[in-house]
């Protein structure tokens, strides 16, 4: 029994310094570029009219909270959902104000303008802000785990 403890001991050891190695020496600032870049997707995705460039960004099951509408969860209903906004969607911009978290968790916080085509064919540009979270991916990759975004508004 004695050995059990020993055991646990030492488990419980390593496991507090694996977990003081995710998060110490970790700048989340390093992976802004990556994120960034990422982010331009969305963007690149409606102008090309291509749902393919966007299944890379979102987690299989990522949760969609867009403004004034109802939650869509996992990766495929997601899709569908961009895949319809680009009947009136022209273009998508983000602006990145913070990035923080852990290795493994990511939140991005930020602005951006969702461009809209109108029924008389003017394009508007509707302001909002956003909070995504990506999570770290068993290939070191980062994919949106959750995206969520409020309109603000317009003068």
């Amino acid at each position: 029994m004695k050995v059990f403890y020993i055991i646990i001991a030492f488990l419980m050891t390593f496991g507090c310094f694996a977990q003081e190695n995710e998060h110490s020496n970790f700048d989340p600032n390093s992976l802004k570029p990556l994120i960034v870049e990422a982010s331009t997707t969305w963007g690149k995705a409606i102008k090309q009219k291509d749902i393919s460039l966007l299944a890379g960004l979102y987690d299989e099951k990522a949760h969609y909270l867009p403004n004034d509408a109802n939650a869509i969860h996992g990766q495929k209903a997601i899709l569908q959902y961009w895949k319809a906004s680009f009947d009136f969607m022209t273009d998508l911009n983000l602006h990145m104000e913070t990035l923080e978290g852990t290795r493994a968790l990511l939140y991005e916080t930020g602005t951006g303008s969702a461009y809209i085509r109108s029924e008389d064919g003017e394009i508007v540009a509707l302001p909002f802000k956003y909070v995504n979270v990506w999570k770290r991916q068993i290939d070191g990759s980062y994919r949106v785990v959750i995206d969520t975004f409020n309109q603000l508004a317009t003068e």
